[in-house]
């Protein structure tokens, strides 16, 4: 994973997570993972984007409330400008793309719903 990279210090060119077809290039890891991994293991992002989500997301199912992937709208587009000033990547576009956007949310609330019907929300 490429933000392991990044938080275990090493040294980068930015040009090493580009790839390049042609006249054509794009970032050459997996964008929503990637953020996943971010917003979860980054306290500051963590604790001020994601959790009230999680909390919100968690007390619906708990209170037998329909939940859906937007519940995770503001956390994952705020946790994606936080990610983009810490890991200044040329080719990351200044706003998430919307494929990637639905994706980390759908992802995201998929984990929770599995994570509290596995118990691990449990006091």
């Amino acid at each position: 994973m490429r933000i392991i990279e990044l938080l275990e210090g090493k040294k980068f060119n930015d040009l090493d997570f580009v790839k390049t077809d042609g006249d054509k290039t794009e970032i050459d890891y997996d964008l929503c993972e990637d953020l996943i991994f971010y917003m979860n293991n980054d306290d500051d992002v963590y604790r001020r984007h994601v959790y009230p989500s999680v909390s919100r997301c968690i007390n619906r199912i708990e209170t037998n409330e329909k939940t859906n992937p937007s519940i995770f709208t503001n956390a994952v587009r705020e946790s994606y400008k936080q990610y983009i000033k810490k890991y200044p990547i040329r080719n990351l576009p200044d706003d998430i793309e919307e494929i990637t956007f639905k994706e980390v949310c759908k992802q995201m609330h998929e984990e929770i719903c599995k994570n509290h019907s596995d118990g691990k929300y449990k006091d």
